[in-house]
């Protein structure tokens, strides 16, 4: 576990200070390094760039890929455990075969990051972004319609909003897990309003994919861990695979990683399916290869602490008359970055133990 007086040289303060270490980090151990410009910039005008570190041959036969930010406020902490990962490279404490590659994605949604949100710059949430190929970009859960007054309200604040009363009204009339399930899956109709998936692939995720597709034609094995917070107990990671493996493969991936294999299945655990995320969008695509898709998804707050903290968010960007700079130093978003990546070095330390102990378990596997 990492000492907590070391903590702050992993934590930065804003998304050009994470930017900066993670490419020194790199290029200290080595890596190969290729940025990605994104056309929007940053809130100083900075440069919007996915960075990514590639250690490895040119025809690697297996790959280890670790992506953080495609929630942008949760690139904090990812990126936290991305440089601690590029220094335990740099001092020979992580060490694979010749034939293995590392592919280490920081922010994949680079606009979030600077500018405090979840989504990127078109609302869109980019973890519903990765539709497979020949899908539509278009519908909704089934029952959406039925909270978006809720969820999506259209002014920015009102006297008697009872935010927790009408949570534990729906959460009665429709039961937790379903509320949780259409909440969270994603949708493609409402661009306002939250978990928007988009009317396309957008910038970032095509340049992502775009990358992808040059280091993977001579992979057979890979291992993807995705690096999240927010759902879940404080501290505690939840190893989330799709609930359409098969219960074969899913007991040997818990054998392999332990019990903290979960599926996303609302029924079964903390998550939720959801529709269009990066992994399984990606990975339709490369077919040849036999993928081990891990998303780590880190506690923080109670699940309705994390839903009117979003709210209140997104709420503030369409409907309040607050300029970019003054949204971005609003209450609203410090509020989003506390709930995704809590000022706490219990919780810190917690992160960084087990997200450095999963690259392990990724490394042994391969």
């Amino acid at each position: 576990m990492v000492a907590k007086d070391e903590l702050w040289r992993y934590f930065s303060p804003d998304y050009v200070t994470a930017r900066q270490r993670f490419l020194d980090a790199a290029e200290k151990a080595g890596a190969k390094i290729t940025s990605l410009p994104i056309s929007v910039r940053g809130p100083s005008d900075e440069n919007l760039t996915i960075d990514i570190a590639y250690i490895g041959g040119d025809k690697p036969t297996r790959m280890l890929i670790h992506t953080s930010g495609v929630h942008g406020v949760e690139g904090f902490p990812g990126s936290a455990n991305q440089i601690r990962m590029l220094e335990r490279l740099s001092a020979g404490e992580l060490q694979f075969p010749d034939d293995t590659g590392l592919v280490i994605a920081h922010t994949i949604n680079p606009y979030g990051f600077a500018w405090l949100r979840r989504v990127n710059e078109d609302n869109a949430d980019l973890n519903r972004n990765f539709l497979p190929p020949g899908e539509a970009y278009v519908g909704e859960p089934q029952r959406y319609h039925e909270l978006d007054d809720f969820l999506n309200p259209r002014s920015y604040k009102s006297t008697f909003d009872m935010f927790t009363l009408r949570a534990a009204l729906v959460m009665l009339k429709m039961g937790f897990n379903v509320a949780k399930q259409t909440i969270a899956e994603g949708q493609f109709e409402r661009p306002k309003s939250m978990n928007y998936g988009g009317h396309q692939m957008y910038e970032g995720p095509k340049l992502w994919l775009e990358y992808l597709s040059g280091v993977l034609p001579s992979v057979k094995r890979a291992v993807w861990i995705d690096f999240h917070t927010g759902l879940g107990p404080f501290g505690v990671d939840s190893l989330l695979v799709s609930n359409e493996i098969g219960e074969e493969s899913f007991t040997s991936l818990r054998a392999r990683y332990g019990p903290r294999i979960q599926p996303l299945d609302p029924d079964a655990g903390v998550a939720y399916r959801i529709r269009g995320g990066m992994l399984e969008g990606i990975s339709a695509r490369f077919t040849d290869i036999d993928w081990t898709l891990i998303t780590q998804e880190f506690g923080t707050y109670k699940p309705v602490k994390v839903i009117k903290t979003l709210r209140a968010e997104n709420r503030m960007t369409q409907w309040s008359n607050f300029g970019k700079r003054e949204k971005l130093h609003s209450t609203e978003r410090l509020r989003l970055v506390e709930v995704f990546s809590p000022n706490s070095d219990k919780w810190k330390a917690m992160i960084m133990a087990r997200g450095q102990a999963l690259i392990d378990d990724a490394l042994a596997d391969l």
